[in-house]
């Protein structure tokens, strides 16, 4: 048996930086590879920001887009390392600037074809007239896809003008880390949205998260940029405070009840609103919660004790951790980390755990984990299951098992709070 390979799928830098200027609206993300770089890519963009309505083989027949409305691509073969992409890409951007109608035009190197050498970017500018480029040169094969976010988020206000006149608005905001590659994108931008509105505060805009390109150019005029992964936007936060003097807020996404109240308290304080409104929308969350939990927790004594496991960032892992156990009562069995390098909110989560002398939990293999409830993907929820564990899925990132949501969920806000109080119930009852 081998022990050598992975047990999971581990999105790499160049997932990252497509999946980042994937969320610009009305962009067209070139890769300039071989199509195997391409499928993955463009079916989960396409999933996740619905582009094509029908499955239908006839639609976008041309080569470069081999049947998938994203993430088109130049099909590099053999011949095209040694001799150059050249002739393919102006091709391809012909193509794109006669017949696509889009705001934005972003060209990314699969990391074989960074060691080609062609100037894309004097390609480019020879064809694309009267639209931005965006040139991803080399993707970084070997880092994660954190790291590969953030250099796209920070590569589009190097090249793309902004504006940077006075702040008009000084109760505006824009949103970072947030990304079409997490799972609930779409909810937890509307729902952190909502809460802010009911303060008072503007959203200028959710960076690469189904954003314009307007907005990505108005972004230094914002008064405060909160950072809600840290791992996908902590760096562009910094990027920002430095060339345009906007301040930021970061902190661990805002997962459940106290974790939320604290994220609104600390923003509206820092922007000078009244934070009643919030307050009230909070509370009455709370109630319809405890009502729920108290009546199952007189017939079953659940969901206090319960064991759980969570696997994700060192600050996915803290928000949940502490919203599981500080509210729920619940035990962690396992708390298994993805991309280790990015470590903000570990001091938190270790001294988290070992306030309630759980230190145990950390780092354990997910895959022997015995818990009742298991907050993973999709792929390691599959994988426990085919190992014949009895437990409780519930999905908080990608890749998905493959639940269709109509309606827009998220595990964020006070919204959030009430959906996992949710699944945490009815996952214990029909264990």
């Amino acid at each position: 048996m081998m022990s050598s390979c992975l047990s999971n799928i581990t999105p790499d830098s160049l997932s990252g930086v497509i999946f980042a200027l994937e969320g610009v609206g009305r962009s067209v993300v070139l890769l300039n590879g071989p199509t195997g770089c391409k499928f993955y890519h463009a079916a989960v963009s396409d999933n996740q920001t619905i582009r094509q309505f029908e499955f239908d083989p006839l639609n976008y027949p041309e080569r470069w887009y081999f049947g998938q409305p994203r993430v088109p691509c130049t099909y590099l073969a053999g011949g095209d390392y040694i001799y150059g992409s050249r002739d393919k890409l102006e091709e391809v951007l012909a193509f794109i600037e006669a017949t696509v109608p889009c705001d934005l035009v972003c060209i990314v190197n699969a990391p074989g074809a960074a060691l080609i050498g062609d100037d894309l970017r004097g390609i480019a500018a020879e064809i694309i007239r009267n639209k931005p480029v965006v040139v991803m040169e080399t993707p970084g094969f070997s880092s994660d896809i954190c790291s590969g976010y953030e250099r796209a988020t920070i590569e589009l206000f190097k090249q793309i003008p902004v504006v940077e006149a006075a702040r008009s608005r000084p109760a505006t905001v824009n949103l970072l880390g947030i990304s079409i590659y997490h799972k609930y994108y779409a909810g937890d931008s509307a729902e952190l949205q909502r809460l802010l509105g009911l303060c008072g505060i503007t959203v200028n805009c959710v960076l690469c998260a189904d954003c314009t390109l307007d907005s990505v150019r108005r972004a230094p005029q914002a008064a405060l940029n909160i950072v809600i992964h840290p791992e996908y936007g902590a760096k562009t936060a910094y990027y920002l405070q430095e060339h345009y003097g906007t301040p930021c807020y970061i902190a661990a996404p805002p997962v459940g009840f106290a974790a939320t109240e604290q994220w609104m308290s600390d923003i509206c304080a820092r922007l000078n609103r009244e934070i009643a409104p919030f307050t009230q929308d909070s509370e009455r969350a709370r109630a319809r919660s405890y009502a729920h939990i108290s009546r199952i927790n007189s017939l079953t004594g659940l969901p206090k004790g319960v064991s759980f496991s969570v696997q994700g960032t060192y600050a996915e892992l803290y928000a949940y951790t502490a919203f599981l156990v500080r509210y729920f009562g619940m035990i962690p069995e396992c708390l298994s980390v993805l991309n280790a390098r990015c470590d903000f909110a570990k001091r938190a989560l270790e001294a988290l755990l070992d306030e309630f002398g759980i230190t145990q939990a950390l780092g354990r293999d997910i895959f022997a984990s015995t818990s009742e409830l298991v907050f993973a993907s999709g792929n390691t929820l599959a994988q426990l299951k085919l190992r014949q564990r009895i437990f409780s899925g519930i999905e908080i990132s990608l890749p998905s098992l493959g639940y269709i949501d109509v309606i827009p969920k998220t595990h964020q806000g006070i919204q959030g709070a009430l959906m996992l109080t949710e699944q945490v119930i009815n996952g214990l009852l029909f264990l």
